[in-house]
């Protein structure tokens, strides 16, 4: 299962819940939306980040980065935009039409891919989504109980 088909399915079940879709990019199509470091002063994209969705639903939004396997720095990746400030402003004004109360940063892969390094790795995000060979998805690591 590829990245996009991922993607794909996150979406097409997050819209089938009544999530409202602010943005997703696809890999390498560069239509996402680019979020922009607080301390950027250029229109570049240097340090610049695209979330593959990034989705609301009433007081809640949700943050995700997808991919076709197991990958730590993405983790990580989430892990610090979640418990840095590098990127508060950017996100506040993505949201700023929104009551949002809670963000919610996590991985969406593949449900077959999800093993004892994924397990390991999950307890630094806020969530992972597995997505079904028939393009269904689980919620893997959801210790803050989230719907869709």
């Amino acid at each position: 299962m590829t990245e996009e088909q991922v993607t794909k399915a996150i979406l097409a079940c997050l819209i089938n819940d009544d999530w409202n879709i602010l943005a997703y990019d696809f890999p390498q199509s560069g239509t996402g939306k680019m979020l922009h470091p607080d301390e950027s002063f250029s229109e570049k994209n240097k340090d610049g980040i695209i979330p593959d969705i990034v989705a609301v639903k009433g007081i809640c939004c949700l943050f995700f980065e997808n991919k076709d396997r197991t990958v730590e720095n993405d983790f990580k990746k989430i892990a610090a935009i979640r418990d840095g400030d590098a990127y508060k402003s950017a996100i506040t004004l993505l949201l700023k039409d929104y009551p949002i109360e809670r963000i919610y940063y996590g991985i969406g892969l593949p449900l077959a891919k999800y093993g004892a390094k994924t397990k390991t790795l999950a307890k630094i995000v806020d969530f992972v989504v597995g997505v079904t060979v028939d393009s269904q998805i689980e919620w893997l690591h959801n210790p803050f109980g989230i719907e869709t």
